[in-house]
Parts: structure tokens; sequence; C-alpha cells
């Protein structure tokens, strides 16, 4: 029998300096974003106008893509090639020239009438903004994108029901890359105002070991029962879910434990693994704390975002439930046992060693539902995770897992916003070709 090929990490290992930059800047992305969301003033003494801001982000966030995901599986992981140092450079570049011009962009009607050198930079900003996609989302999102994003220039030469208004490729060019709905549109915009802020909170929670605390106190309420880990991954998954919102971290924080156990106690490798990314992607279903898309939705409908979560609170327990039976169900057809009691973390000194997870989580949720500070709540929320973390010796940071959390902030949050920006290219070819409100 072949043997299995080997594992290809999606992310490339950033050492010396690229790891510098990398930290540097998805710190001064944050640091921006907090800037503005709490009308700090610190960057030349006023809060910035909105495109300004987003062009920024998109200078700091977009530019990491090309840095952290290799461009095919056989280019190299342990160093960044020249051609994506080429690329990174661009997109700090292009979106600064966007972000320098801000006010003139919307003075001057830029998305209709820019000088020809601003087209030329738009045309740059859409193949970048493309490339990031197709790094982080794979072919299938780079295509449609592509596809989409051009719908403009070939809108009239359609039939019927799917024509549209034409515009020239520079027209579509300058609208894509500087009008209000396309890559600066709804997506961009929940991005620098809630997302952020979420994302932050999840990879702290993640970094002073969340994920473990979740697990040890699913284990030590279900680890002894019929197929006690399958339930420990469902379990452990939503509650992990319910603060992180990401599908990627919570398959880390969860799967490096519950996977080994399943297998220990006779699941097939492939059954353990599909529970625990069943039960993980349902994290992203599960409030307070979702996945981007419900918030890109909040914004859509105009409703405040804790209506969608509230919204989604009896689908997303439907949904663990059902996955909990089935593995019940399963356990119960093939005879696996739970774990010895011995084995299982005591319950109540799990709940000591980890309250203030707790407390955090609560923190959040009355600020959201109460006080509907919805752009504020997770940064008051990972003030105090990391504030009460750092009191207790095993989640305290050090400097070297203090840098793994900025790291980590920094690479998702140039995965998210690369996605959206994509996702924006789409909205701004329906817009300006009229079918989005067809």
């Amino acid at each position: 029998m072949a043997a299995p090929p080997p594992l290809i990490a999606r992310h490339r290992a950033l050492s010396g300096g690229w790891l510098a930059v990398l930290v540097g800047l998805g710190t001064a992305g944050t640091l921006l974003a907090i800037n503005q969301l709490f009308n700090l003033q610190l960057v030349v003494g006023y809060v910035l106008i909105e495109n300004r801001y987003l062009y920024l982000l998109l200078s700091c966030f977009l530019s990491l893509t090309f840095l952290v995901f290799p461009a095919t599986r056989r280019a190299p992981r342990d160093r960044v090639p020249w051609y994506d140092a080429v690329l990174f450079a661009a997109a700090v570049v292009t979106p600064g020239y966007f972000a320098w011009n801000g006010l003139r962009i919307l003075q001057e009607a830029w998305d209709f009438r820019a000088p020809t050198e601003a087209v030329w930079m738009g045309a740059v900003l859409c193949l970048l903004v493309l490339e990031g996609a197709r790094r982080t989302g794979g072919l299938a999102l780079f295509s449609l994108v592509a596809i989409v994003s051009l719908y403009p220039v070939y809108a009239g030469d359609l039939p019927g029901p799917i024509s549209g208004l034409s515009l020239s490729l520079p027209d579509t060019i300058r609208y894509q890359s500087m009008s209000v709905e396309a890559i600066l549109g709804i997506p961009m915009r929940v991005f620098g105002t809630l997302i952020i802020g979420f994302i932050i909170f999840g990879e702290a929670l993640q970094a002073t070991g969340g994920g473990q605390f979740f697990n040890d106190l699913a284990m030590a309420m279900l680890g002894a029962f019929r197929g006690g880990p399958a339930k420990v991954s469902v379990v452990a998954s939503g509650l992990f879910g319910s603060m992180s919102g990401s599908v990627v971290s919570n398959v880390v924080a969860d799967g490096a434990i519950t996977i080994p156990m399943m297998k220990r106690i006779g699941f097939r490798a492939e059954v353990a693994a599909a529970i625990e990314a069943t039960a993980s992607t349902g994290g992203a279903l599960m409030p307070p704390v979702m996945g981007a898309t419900a918030f890109v939705m909040a914004s859509i409908l105009g409703i405040p975002y804790v209506d969608v979560a509230i919204a989604a609170a009896i689908p997303s327990i439907l949904f663990y439930l059902s996955l909990y039976f089935q593995v019940d169900a399963y356990a119960a057809r093939y005879g696996f046992e739970g774990l010895a009691w011995r084995e299982l973390p005591s319950f109540w000194r799990t709940l000591r060693w980890g309250w203030f997870y707790l407390g955090a989580f609560v923190v959040l949720v009355v600020l959201l539902v109460e006080l509907r500070r919805e752009a504020h709540a997770p940064f008051y929320a990972t003030a105090m995770l990391l504030g009460l973390a750092m009191i207790r010796r095993g989640s305290r940071f050090t400097p070297r897992t203090f840098l793994d959390f900025l790291a980590g902030v920094a690479r998702t949050l140039a995965e998210l916003v690369t996605v959206l920006a994509a996702v924006g290219l789409i909205i701004g070819a329906l817009a300006v070709t009229g079918m989005a409100g067809t």
C-alpha cells in the first residue's frame, strides 16, 4: 500500500525579520482599529475618514496575505520568495496610495472620474485582492470573484433577465477600487467596525488556554459516558465556538485533544476527524460570537448584530443536540465505551482553574445584549480576559506566547480581510450594473 502524501502546512512559517513584519503590521492594524472605534484621535490628532481608515486596514492586512499564504503547494514554506516580497510591497503601497488620497476620492468622485494613475493603481489593487482570494479561499472563490467582478464589462451583451448596465474596463476598475460599494463595501466596513474585535477576542481565548479549559470542562462532565470523547468533542466545540467564532481555531484548540482520544476508544480516524470538523464548523453558528457572515448579514439587513445572534440561538442549539444524539447512536451501535473516571479531570478543580473564561463570556453577553455595545464589547471582554489570565501562572503570557498571540491575530485578520474584500468585488459588480436591486 502506498504511503499517504505528506501533510503540507497551509501557513508559511515566518521567522526573523519577516516575523517581525507580520507582528508589526498586524499590531499596527489592530491599534488603528482601536483608535478609530474608541475615538482616541491618536493618529494625526483626529479620527480618520472611513475610506482612508479602510484602505489603511487593507494596507496592513492584505499585504500580510502574501507573506503568510504560499502561492502554490510547492512554494517554499520556510522562507519568503522574491515574488511574494514584491506582492507584499505592492499590497502595502497600493492601498496606501488610496488612503493618502482618501479625501480627494470623496470630493472629486474618483469612483466615476479618476486620474489615469489612480485607474492603474486601482487595477493593481483588484488584481492583488484576486490573488489574495485565490491563496486564502482557493480556486473556486478566485474563479467566482474573477468572473463576477468583470460582470459590468459584459453585462450589456447578456440576455434579458441577466443583462445590466455596461461599463468600460477602466470605469469598472474605478468603481471596484474607489467606490464605497465594492472593495470598501459592506463586508470591509463590517470588518473594520465589528469583526476585528471579535477575532482578537477569539485569539486571546485560545492563546490563554481557553480551548484546554473547555475541553477539560466537557471531559469532566461527559468523558465517562458512552462514546465519551466524541461527546466531549461536540460540547467543547460548541462552548469554544460560542466565544471564538472561528472554525479553524476551534479545530486546533479541540481536535488535538479529542481526536486521539476518540481513536483510542475505537473510533476510526476518519470518523473522529469528521465529528470534530462538523462540531467545530457549528461553532461559527453559535452565539454570542458567530462567524463573519453573521456580521455581514446584520449590516445588510440593517439590524443590530445581537438580533441575528438571538435568532441563531435555537437553531445552533438544535444543531449540537442532533450531532450529540448522532454520536451517541454511533457509539451504541459499535459498543464504544467512555473513559475511566480516574482519567477524567475534576469538574470543580477545572472550574476553579478557568472561571475567568466564563466571566469574560458573561461580560461579553451583557455588553452585547443589555448595553448594545457591539463594536466595543469584544475589546472590553478581551481586556478583562487578558488581565485575569496574567494574574495566574498557568495562563500568563511569556514573551514567546505573547509573540505567538500577536502573530495569530495578524494571520487570522489577513485571511479574513482578503476574503471580505473579494466579496466586495462581487457586490460592487452587482451594484453598479443595477442587478443588486433585482
